[in-house]
């Protein structure tokens, strides 16, 4: 079963390479969707995928890439068509 889930990232998440390190990491745990940055300063992930696969991701996002700190994530389950790959939206 595939599970689909927004999560809404909050800190020190824009202007650190982040969104490029979230598409890389998606991609090595099979998980579809998009990253994009936010308006307001935070950067939102719609993540598609196996349960477990969409958790390593999350951990993932957490542990951050040196450069960000996320200081906290509104994540909820959504029903939506399902992505093919994992995208960086502008």
């Amino acid at each position: 079963m595939k599970v689909s889930k927004i999560m809404i990232l909050h800190g020190r998440v824009q202007g650190v390479g982040f969104r490029y390190f979230i598409q890389y990491t998606a991609k090595e745990f099979g998980v579809s969707g998009y990253v994009k940055n936010l308006d307001d300063g935070t950067v939102e992930i719609l993540a598609q995928g196996n349960p477990g696969d969409v958790k390593n991701l999350k951990s993932a996002v957490i542990k951050g890439n040196g450069f960000s700190k996320v200081t906290r994530i509104d994540e909820s389950s959504i029903e939506t068509r399902m992505h093919s790959d994992f995208k960086i939206k502008y």
